[in-house]
């Protein structure tokens, strides 16, 4: 920890001590005090551009700069919580390990080599194989496919050393 967390930490002690004996002596202000204090850190985490404006109100309202730090860093934002659109996507029109069982890395190459982009995400999607969301920039479908026979081999060998 460096000193300017222990010092911090002190600080921010000292407060709740101050606020503790405020508390003994008018319970009601205490109350107001930390309320409006705790909805204040709850605003500026939620939003740096509430973290930011508080900040330059109490450095343009300070005497001078010794009396608080230059920087005061604002919390990390946040990503913006707007409702992504959900792909619907289709049942997929094969199975790509039944593909591969019966005509091998060849056929199934063959076999998807004749769907359109959008019919490899179906398979990819109803059988999971990218969990890593690997392929949702790949724009090429024999790319795609070339990915999707990798995947599918790997799948169909695992274990095969046991064998």
């Amino acid at each position: 920890m460096s000193s300017d967390d222990a010092r911090r930490r002190v600080e921010y002690q000292a407060i709740g001590g101050a606020l503790a004996q405020l508390d003994v002596k008018n319970p009601h202000a205490a109350q107001i005090i930390a309320g409006l204090t705790r909805v204040i850190i709850d605003e500026a985490e939620r939003s740096s551009r509430f973290a930011g404006a508080l900040a330059d109100v109490v450095s343009a309202l300070a005497p001078s700069s010794d009396a608080l730090p230059s920087t005061i860093a604002a919390p990390p934002r946040k990503r913006a919580s707007t409702p992504r659109k959900k792909v619907v996507r289709q049942p997929a029109v094969l199975d790509p390990f039944v593909v591969y069982r019966e005509a091998g890395p060849a056929g199934l190459t063959a076999r998807l080599s004749e769907l359109d982009i959008e019919q490899l995400r179906d398979i990819i999607a109803e059988e999971e194989l990218d969990t890593r969301k690997e392929t949702s920039r790949k724009r090429s479908p024999t790319v795609i496919t070339a990915w999707i026979v990798e995947r599918v081999e790997a799948s169909e060998n695992k274990g095969s050393v046991f064998r």
